[in-house]
């Protein structure tokens, strides 16, 4: 299940990514904005040096921000080699597509305004508030990826949860006939 359902949703997502940065690192200038789907969403080329939402986005923070990246990358791909249950393959399969795609794209992002190299292109931002400040955040698919995984994970453990109750509830049962 791995192989035939983990892996070609890693290599798609990552190479969605990775294109969608080509696009707009080649058409288009850094702080430049255009309108792509009007009324919903935009594009925005602007270089993260940050984390998620634009955390700690400066040089200072950058070491810090890179190697937090790759620990959560490692970790994700350690969960991903060693799960066993298949419930589990498609979110964490989307994590890693995520976390590894932002993480390879600090090794050839162009550099920031500043002219630092290290971070990763973000390029969507929202044409609507949803949610707070969601019209500010500018984010890219990567991030998308990880995002969608994470409630995904949520599913699982509840899944996970609801199987352990009713086998309990079934052993208890058992014990009783």
């Amino acid at each position: 299940m791995k192989l035939t359902v983990g892996m070609p949703i890693i290599i798609i997502l990552v190479a969605l990514d990775w294109i969608s940065k080509g696009i707009v690192t080649s058409n288009m200038t850094l702080g430049q904005s255009k309108d792509f789907l009007p009324g919903f969403l935009n594009l925005n080329y602007i270089i993260n040096l940050g984390r998620a939402w634009g955390e700690n986005n400066d040089p200072a923070s950058l070491v810090k921000n890179i190697s937090f990246a790759a620990i959560f990358t490692i970790l994700i791909l350690v969960v991903f080699i060693f799960v066993n249950s298949k419930k589990w393959i498609i979110p964490i399969a989307m994590l890693f597509s995520g976390a590894f795609a932002n993480v390879l794209a600090r090794s050839w992002s162009p550099m920031n305004a500043d002219g630092v190299h290290g971070g990763v292109v973000d390029l969507l931002v929202w044409d609507f508030d949803f949610f707070i400040f969601s019209k500010s955040y500018i984010f890219n698919l990567a991030d998308v990826w990880v995002c969608s995984g994470i409630p995904l994970m949520g599913v699982c453990f509840i899944i996970e949860f609801i199987q352990m109750f009713l086998e309990a509830k079934k052993n208890k049962k058992e014990l009783h006939d």
